[in-house]
């Protein structure tokens, strides 16, 4: 058994493959998505543990700085493969270690665990000690620029093996909106070219506007989401309809699912049902590449949740994030810092990331 430290690439690629291999895979923990933070100012590292020279388990950790102060944060993990659980502890006592040696002021960790749903337990662990060290830290997230998975709500492929007995597991709402759609002669694409994606990307952005919630610039993630897709870890699908695109979903591939990451209708189309149509038809194709599941993800509005809920979907949450304060004095200071700091987020997002390309 052995632990250690690396951002070398052949490991990070090695780490890639555990987690597309493994039901236990987040996409979250992909090395191109811990290392998209990096348009912040932001490093990163991971933990691995190997057996033989194989992975058996591992991190990706963000180490987020706002000027002197830097923050360790793990947005979920470790990922940890089947009968090895008990390297919990080591994990978080060498994490925790680190966060110190690097001089962060905070230490943060999203264990995927739940121990009141073992249901779920071939997708996370499903043997955490309640004297484990990670349950000896504070509850909540106090640094809210890294943001960790909640959990997942997934559609069972296993038990439900048909499109048929899928649907018939949709509210009557759903079943009535889905036979409208499909009498418009939708047409599904995965989009790879560039000028493709970013039109999508407008009806993410569109969509984004419309709710209220905030989203990256197109040019902030292309060159992540064209690797993405080049690696096969994510699907960016359009829905056509007369030559035009008129909505798009954005999902990751990971740990034998999708997960629905973003999406998007433009508003004179939304009354033709399409998003029911995108998800039937990103259910379906995960039936017929032997997924286990689909992941139409935690979180969102009251009515994007009851739109969720309608796919007769599953609902796994994980235990609460856990926090350690390191440096009392350097945090106080940050949280007064933060005050002008988080209405200025988007204004500051920008400063940082042309800070970084000039860096260049």
């Amino acid at each position: 058994m052995d632990f250690f430290f690396t951002t070398n690439k052949d490991w990070l690629e090695k780490w890639d493959s555990f987690l597309q291999e493994t039901n236990r895979g987040l996409y979250n923990q992909i090395s191109a998505w811990i290392k998209s933070y990096e348009v912040y100012g932001f490093d990163y590292e991971f933990l691995l543990a190997t057996q033989n020279n194989k992975i058996i388990g591992g991190c990706g950790i963000v180490i987020a700085k706002f000027s002197f102060f830097k923050f360790y944060i793990i947005p979920s993990g470790p990922v940890i493969s089947l009968g090895n659980d008990d390297l919990i502890e080591e994990f978080v006592v060498k994490l925790k270690n680190r966060a110190k040696e690097k001089k962060c002021c905070y230490f943060q960790i999203s264990l995927p665990y739940n121990n009141d749903n073992l249901n779920f337990c071939d997708y996370n662990l499903n043997s955490v000690s309640n004297t484990n060290s990670y349950f000896l830290g504070n509850i909540g997230v106090k640094f809210k620029y890294v943001i960790p998975l909640l959990g997942f709500r997934i559609v069972d492929l296993v038990k439900n093996n048909t499109i048929e007995k899928v649907v018939k597991n949709y509210s009557s709402n759903h079943k009535r909106n889905l036979n409208k759609a499909l009498q418009n002669n939708f047409e599904i694409k995965f989009v790879t070219a560039l000028e493709e994606i970013k039109e999508c990307y407008n009806c993410f952005e569109m969509n984004a506007q419309e709710k209220g919630y905030p989203l990256r610039t197109f040019n902030s993630i292309k060159y992540t989401l064209i690797e993405y897709i080049d690696k096969d870890y994510a699907k960016i699908v359009s829905c056509n309809y007369n030559n035009k695109i008129i909505g798009a979903l954005y999902l990751m591939k990971c740990g034998n699912r999708l997960t629905y990451i973003n999406g998007g209708v433009l508003k004179e189309f939304q009354h033709l049902n399409v998003s029911n149509f995108m998800h039937n038809a990103l259910i379906e194709y995960s039936l017929n590449q032997g997924y286990q599941s689909y992941d139409l993800s935690v979180g969102g509005s009251k009515g994007v949740v009851k739109f969720k809920e309608g796919f007769g979907s599953d609902l796994f949450l994980y235990t609460q994030t856990r926090h350690w304060i390191l440096k009392p004095t350097t945090f106080k200071l940050f949280t007064l810092f933060e005050k002008y700091l988080k209405p200025r987020k988007k204004q500051i997002a920008k400063i940082l990331i042309f800070l970084k390309k000039n860096k260049k």
